[in-house]
């Protein structure tokens, strides 16, 4: 198991416990929700940064605001879907954007996507569809969110990709609620009534998904850092099976036969696309 793997595997746990805190705030407005989130990682980014003696503000402040930006975006999106559908499905949706990543590394010359690996991907692609073409939970408008939210982590995730060597990886962690901060208060700033303190275990679930967030960030960059993007992306699929399990015993969320089977297929994809790539390392 290469540190690239392992390190996403950590992140893929850490990323669990914030969906489930997420979850559990599903009547608090998302963008409060992405405010306070922001707030806790600023703060916890700048003591690691402080202790490390490293500046804040880093060599390419224009390729880390991007990474910001499009990762700001792309946790609103989510956010929104882990609110209004199901855990498992809000989840698999989501994880349309490691294939989406793979993509784009491909289209911008960054590495070599095998033939077989189309294949790989088309599988995952398949459980993704037959995952939440059979649920009665999920509306159009959360499908449209959610694969907004898989491109725009897409774009991130290849940014991070092109900082490898550039920037700390304490500092590309540290730009995403730098930048998500101002984005979350737009909405309230312009809605009436769209904000409101949180009150008793709200607080809690807001310092865990603060926590919880940036564990997974700091792990998610150093994997896509150190290993291929097609390698490690896939391994994130690992979340469809915490979200599942979190869902059914937690929430009670049921699935039908043909969405287990759907899951089954997304994880089989990237079984096999780690198992190609392990043989066949892709340009890194």
């Amino acid at each position: 198991m290469s540190k690239g793997i392992l390190y996403m595997l950590i992140a893929s746990i850490a990323f669990g416990f914030m969906n489930l805190s997420v979850k559990m705030m599903g009547h608090m407005h998302v963008s409060q929700v992405v405010f306070f989130r922001a707030v806790v990682q600023i703060v916890l980014g700048l003591a690691v940064l402080i202790h490390q003696q490293q500046s804040p503000f880093g060599k390419n402040p224009k390729m880390l605001f991007m990474r910001g930006f499009f990762g700001s975006m792309g946790l609103l999106c989510y956010f929104y879907t882990l609110q209004i559908m199901p855990l498992g499905n809000a989840i698999v949706i989501h994880y349309l954007s490691p294939i989406l990543t793979t993509l784009l590394a491909f289209a911008l010359g960054d590495e070599i996507v095998k033939p077989r690996q189309w294949w790989f991907f088309g599988l995952s692609f398949l459980g993704v569809v037959v995952v939440n073409g059979l649920s009665s939970h999920v509306t159009w408008f959360g499908i449209i969110a959610g694969l907004g939210g898989a491109v725009f982590s897409a774009f991130a995730y290849n940014t991070i990709r092109r900082l490898k060597g550039i920037e700390n990886p304490n500092v590309v962690v540290f730009y995403f609620p730098l930048v998500t901060l101002p984005l979350s208060l737009l909405y309230p700033a312009f809605v009436n009534d769209a904000w409101r303190m949180p009150i008793q275990n709200e607080w809690f679930w807001l310092l865990v998904t603060g926590v919880a967030t940036q564990i997974g960030q700091f792990f998610m960059t150093r994997a896509y850092q150190e290993d291929a993007t097609s390698r490690v992306s896939a391994i994130s699929y690992a979340g469809v099976i915490w979200a599942t399990a979190v869902g059914v015993f937690i929430f009670a969320e049921s699935y039908s036969v043909w969405q287990f089977v759907g899951i089954a297929l997304v994880l089989m994809g990237m079984i096999l696309n780690l198992i190609y790539t392990k043989s066949s390392p892709s340009k890194t």
